[in-house]
């Protein structure tokens, strides 16, 4: 199909906002887990630390329904042929899909150490278990991008996801 000048598809990455912001630099994940695994088993520090698990699980929440909302589109304008992938997209892609599918294994682990305060705080569960799905959805979603431009995630990313 031959495009005038004026209806040239666009680069991909002409979408997308990148780089994108990784999660523990938007919210302080790594070290809020950290002080959980610390003290959740010291009751006086218990309200303080549902308190700031809480604001962590909400911050992640609010980035993975970021990442939904953009991969969505992002599928749709790869399924509707207007944009052309070039190289330099490709590997911006790959960058945002593999921070993305990392972000979901950092939440993950936050997550299992929260636990025994979420037993405590249905807030903390219920926000928590909003962001755990949003988590699974986006790398679901990551792996679809993926697939649809011929890019390899890992599998496991668990001291680079961060990075």
């Amino acid at each position: 199909m031959a495009y005038s000048k004026l209806e040239m598809p666009r680069p991909l990455e002409t979408l997308l906002s990148l780089p994108r912001v990784r999660l523990a630099n938007r919210v302080p994940i790594l070290e809020t887990e950290t002080l959980v695994r610390r003290l959740v088993d010291r009751t006086e520090y218990q309200p303080k630390l549902i308190k700031n698990a809480f604001e962590i699980s909400r911050g992640s929440v609010h980035q993975f329904s970021m990442d939904d909302e953009g991969l969505s589109t992002l599928l749709e304008e790869i399924n509707s042929l207007e944009y052309v992938v070039t190289k330099r997209s490709k590997k911006a892609m790959e960058e945002m899909l593999n921070g993305i599918y990392g972000d979901g294994f950092v939440f993950k682990e936050f997550e299992s150490e929260i636990e025994p305060l979420c037993r405590i705080s249905q807030p903390l569960r219920d926000v928590s278990k909003l962001a755990d799905g949003l988590a699974d959805k986006t790398k679901e979603e990551s792996i679809d991008v993926a697939r649809a431009l011929m890019i390899d995630l890992p599998k496991r990313q668990p001291e680079s996801a961060v990075s």
